[in-house]
């Protein structure tokens, strides 16, 4: 069993990889990257660092009763992070961003992984909920795609009210006086309410309705640069895609991007985008250029910023990798500027 996931994860990976190759025409699309218009990949670049800017300062809005980490320390993990998601499989720049601010200032694992995970994920469904309904209404959505947006809908709204109800009690859920706690050993009953107090502070942006529609608007914003970032691009390879187009690919690339299936994710962001702008009616050649061109632009920027953001604190190479933690002690290697910065 153990050898057959591997062998399976690897033929999964060619299939992508097959496919890839067939539907996308990489070699014109290539030989096309000399004619874009980088006024336009300029402004593009540009306007993704601002997404990335704005999805830190969320971060930092998570954690306000941290005073001991600053949007500015945030912000640089956060390219690094990017980066990382860039090189590395299994999405583990995520998980670096719950690794490295626990080694670094102590904060629980548990109330990390709350925010990055769990209320990230909800607030960037109801974002995308709230553009799609946006682009229903005022532009002309595929009506294939509307049951799609309803069904997302619903999902959204069910895990936004349990979220809600849940970071409401600030002591969390415990198992000490839960029907299951027969279920699990007495001598992990503390760890299990000490880990679940932990993760309900990561969700105080969702305590309050204030800070919820404070955190949502702070997503909308994030995800509208996000869709311009792909407009932007479209002129840049010379397509001129409408909103609801942009909105559609925008959400497309992240959805494939989070698909850990081929080294370096190559194949399912470029046969989803190319697939996408076919079926709004743009030629292959066209859709291929548009894809691999934002894949190699965006690739280098995210190199640059993240490279930078890891010199700026001390990182080396090797602290990317997870193993290379020891616990909640910080790494020799995570000397930096902070203390100097602050």
């Amino acid at each position: 069993m153990a050898i057959a996931l591997p062998i399976a994860n690897i033929a999964l990976g060619l299939v992508v990889i097959a496919i890839f190759v067939w539907r996308v025409d990489v070699l014109n699309a290539l030989r096309n990257l000399p004619d874009v218009q980088w006024r336009w990949a300029t402004a593009a670049t540009l306007t993704f660092t601002g997404s990335k800017v704005v999805h830190a300062y969320r971060w930092k809005f998570f954690l306000r009763h941290r005073p001991e980490i600053s949007f500015r320390q945030l912000l640089k993990l956060f390219l690094v992070s990017n980066l990382a998601n860039a090189v590395l499989p299994l999405r583990a720049g995520d998980l670096l961003r719950v690794e490295l601010p626990n080694r670094r200032h102590g904060i629980p694992r548990a109330e990390l992984a709350s925010s990055v995970f769990l209320v990230e994920s909800l607030l960037d469904g109801v974002a995308f909920v709230l553009l799609a309904f946006s682009s229903l209404l005022l532009f002309e959505l595929p009506p294939s795609l509307r049951p799609v947006v309803v069904g997302l809908a619903v999902v959204v709204l069910i895990l936004a009210i349990l979220s809600t109800q849940t970071a409401r009690r600030p002591e969390g859920w415990s198992i000490q006086t839960s029907r299951w706690r027969v279920l699990v050993p007495p001598s992990l009953r503390a760890a299990i309410d000490r880990w679940s107090s932990e993760a309900v502070k990561g969700m105080r942006s969702l305590s309050t309705w204030r800070s919820a529609l404070i955190a949502v608007v702070i997503s909308l914003v994030a995800w509208m640069l996000e869709v311009a970032v792909w407009w932007l691009m479209g002129r840049a390879f010379g397509i001129e895609l409408v909103f609801s187009e942009a909105l559609l690919v925008m959400i497309a690339a992240n959805m494939a991007g989070a698909l850990p299936l081929t080294p370096w994710n190559i194949g399912p962001y470029e046969v989803v985008v190319t697939e996408i702008l076919v079926l709004f009616g743009y030629t292959r050649l066209d859709a291929s250029s548009y894809a691999i061109g934002t894949r190699i632009l965006l690739i280098a920027w995210i190199g640059v910023t993240g490279l930078l953001a890891m010199w700026s604190i001390g990182l080396s190479p090797r602290d990317l990798h997870l193993d290379s933690a020891n616990g909640d002690e910080p790494a020799a290697a995570l000397k930096s500027t902070d203390d100097a910065e602050a």
